[in-house]
């Protein structure tokens, strides 16, 4: 749910793994003047802003299938026509916002990963963005329930999700490849099930998280998962 989340084939990157939806970070606009009107742009950013926030909060509270452009403008402050016209259509609106989203991942994660880690450190800096995204509570809740629904009523960002998954895959076989070459992850692995299996167990606790966050202790959990990893691949 990305510009890109691995960018070219074979570049060496940061282990990602980060997930969670807010506005991208951006350069600080430069001072105004006292009095001086806003501009067009400036306006326009401002209200997509707003309607994003508007239509995650939504999504994550009743689902895609069950939020309205006019509840999105509504809870934004616009009129459902302003994001017709912004958007073009419901369907618009959530492809931006699932851009967006991994747009964010991607940033999120190569910001917070030490480039200088691999093997099972790289593997742990994963698990901790994801905790840190899980904690963060921005997004998460529309995230998920935006992921359900690819499966049954919006087949049409399917392709978006399952590059999100192909992608962070990518990311763990990256970290596991890496280790097994310095000689801190054992060689006899088979790094696409090691793969599949991190970001299942990663699934798992975001779910359950949102389906009972003081079921508990979601840290942890996570140093569960990283003693897991150290012990199950450790040279």
């Amino acid at each position: 749910m990305n510009e890109s989340a691995e960018g070219k084939r074979g570049d060496r990157k940061p282990a990602g793994g980060a997930e969670g939806i807010r506005e991208a970070p951006s350069e600080p606009p430069p001072p105004r003047k006292a009095g001086a009107r806003r501009t067009q742009a400036e306006r326009t950013a401002e209200s997509d802003r707003k309607l994003m926030r508007a239509a995650l909060k939504l999504i994550g509270e009743r689902g895609y299938q069950g939020t309205s452009l006019a509840a999105i403008g509504e809870e934004a402050g616009y009129s459902r026509g302003l994001v017709h016209e912004r958007f073009g259509s419901k369907a618009g609106l959530l492809w931006t916002l699932v851009k967006r989203m991994l747009r964010v991942w991607n940033h999120e994660g190569r910001a917070r990963t030490d480039a200088s880690r691999s093997g099972i450190d790289a593997l742990c800096d994963i698990v901790d963005n994801h905790r840190r995204a899980i904690e963060r509570d921005e997004g998460i809740r529309a995230f998920y329930a935006i992921l359900f629904e690819v499966l049954g009523p919006i087949p049409e960002v399917l392709p978006e999700f399952q590059k999100l998954h192909r992608d962070f895959r990518a990311d763990i076989e990256r970290a596991l490849r890496a280790g097994i070459e310095a000689g801190s992850i054992r060689a006899d692995i088979d790094l696409q099930a090691q793969a599949v299996t991190l970001l299942g167990v990663l699934r798992g606790i975001a779910i359950q998280w949102l389906l009972e966050r003081d079921a508990f202790p979601l840290e942890a959990t996570y140093e569960a998962v990283k003693s897991n990893l150290r012990r199950s691949l450790a040279a």
